[in-house]
């Protein structure tokens, strides 16, 4: 057949394209045997070469320490009838500045009321010398920075968060709760609050002996590591004459905190002992007393409290205003009808309470006026007259009945509450070395 007389296109290639092939084939060859020989090259030493740069970010912590550096810092702690504007133009500050600084912090805080011992910082730029930055801080942990940006001063808010620890005080009655206290170091107002805490039990103008005892766990209060103020009492035990009360502090679900007793028993009575905080009694519940104006023997049915003019007095109990004026003799006096057909009166008073006024509710230890010595009287002191039933009676001599005890469906849950509480007072008072003095805000404030 014809196919079979054609040449092998493959074997049978014309011998002017040989040549080329084999050029091919072996520089094919080559190029194997150097791929291979850079393999094992490769396996015997690692390919050494530069590395490339790594790129540099600037360093944030040593931007900001050259910032801190390059401010002067200045605390100011604010004074009486202080405003913001005054504190600044103090400082060399230009008054358009501060009025535009003072108007930017204007819509998160009133800054024309400061109030007396809050803080101030003012950061001034020392190249060149000019104003940065003002950070406000009140009395309740609330910040306010008000910063120098390219578009103007610019405001933020923040609060600090509040941490509390307890702490323990203890103490000797040296003449009187107040001067004990003031021995001891403990700041005035733990004491008046341990006061309050057992007014309806303790007189503490007439029931107090040299020698009592007291001690009572308590809050601190913490900002930034810094003690900002004393909180609420926990529990407390006063030793009266040889008899012991104790009080702790217990939320029933649903209602507010109060003082209780170990047993449950509410601490807080109808009325209070007394309206006045300390005194003494100058002149007591009498049928015949010789009246120190008129020479003459007649029925003093109150009891005097004899206090220095302004001395905060209080309501004994809830109630509404039934007068608040001008009575006599009395002078300016309040007169408050409470429940179960009790009545109440003050007089003497220097002036009533910003407020007060006829048909006025009143709550059980709110300031209605301050002790004077208006109508017949020789000194200031506090009438006090309690009427039931519209017969005046001894307030020294009622027993009124307690608020509502812990509900008997939540008496386990309160004993261990009181377990923990007596367990924390014992060993908070063997920690004295720990604890800051109860005194110690007020040495605090008045060094600076």
């Amino acid at each position: 057949m014809r196919w079979r007389n054609r040449p092998n296109l493959i074997l049978e290639a014309p011998s002017r394209g040989r040549p080329l092939i084999r050029l091919f084939l072996v520089l094919g060859v080559l190029l194997s045997c150097l791929i291979t020989a850079r393999s094992f090259s490769l396996l015997e030493e690692p390919w050494q070469t530069t590395p490339p740069a790594l790129s540099r970010y600037p360093d944030r912590f040593a931007d900001k320490q050259e910032y801190r550096e390059s401010l002067r810092t200045l605390a100011y702690h604010v004074r009486p009838g202080d405003t913001l504007h005054q504190i600044l133009m103090r400082h060399g500050v230009d008054p358009r500045e501060a009025g535009s600084l003072a108007a930017a912090g204007k819509p998160h805080w009133n800054l024309r009321q400061l109030k007396n011992g809050e803080r101030l910082q003012l950061f001034f730029l020392k190249q060149p010398a000019r104003l940065e930055k003002v950070r406000w801080q009140d009395g309740e942990g609330r910040v306010l920075t008000i910063g120098r940006t390219p578009w103007g001063w610019v405001a933020s808010t923040c609060t600090e968060p509040e941490f509390v620890t307890i702490a323990a005080a203890e103490g000797t009655i040296r003449g009187s709760l107040y001067q004990s206290a003031a021995d001891e170091g403990i700041d005035h107002d733990l004491a008046f609050a341990l006061a309050d805490i057992f007014a309806w039990d303790v007189d503490f103008l007439l029931d107090l002996r040299n020698g009592d005892r007291y001690s009572f766990l308590y809050e601190q209060r913490f900002r930034n590591g810094v003690f900002v103020g004393n909180g609420r009492i926990l529990a407390a035990h006063f030793d009266n004459a040889g008899t012991r009360y104790e009080a702790y502090l217990y939320q029933v679900p649903g209602m507010e905190a109060g003082y209780y007793d170990r047993d449950g028993r509410s601490l807080r009575r109808q009325f209070l002992k007394s309206p006045l905080r300390y005194s003494r009694i100058s002149s007591g519940f009498s049928r015949s007393r010789l009246h120190p104006i008129f020479k003459v023997y007649r029925p003093h049915l109150g009891i005097d409290y004899a206090a220095p003019a302004g001395t905060p007095v209080a309501a004994v109990g809830d109630g509404r205003v039934a007068s608040a004026g001008w009575n006599k003799g009395f002078g300016r006096c309040v007169e408050i009808r409470h429940t179960g057909s009790y009545c109440s009166a003050y007089g003497h008073l220097s002036r009533f309470a910003p407020g007060l006024r006829q048909g006025a509710a009143v709550k059980q230890g709110q300031i209605i006026g301050y002790v004077g010595s208006t109508g017949w009287a020789t000194g200031p002191h506090l009438d006090f007259r309690f009427k039931r039933d519209g017969r005046p009676v001894n307030p020294m001599h009622i027993r009124f009945p307690t608020a509502e005890p812990v509900p008997r469906q939540h008496l386990t849950a309160f004993r261990e509450h009181v377990a923990r509480l007596e367990g924390e007072l014992v060993v908070t008072r063997t920690k004295t070395d720990d604890i800051i003095p109860p005194g110690a805000l007020a040495a605090s404030s008045k060094n600076s």
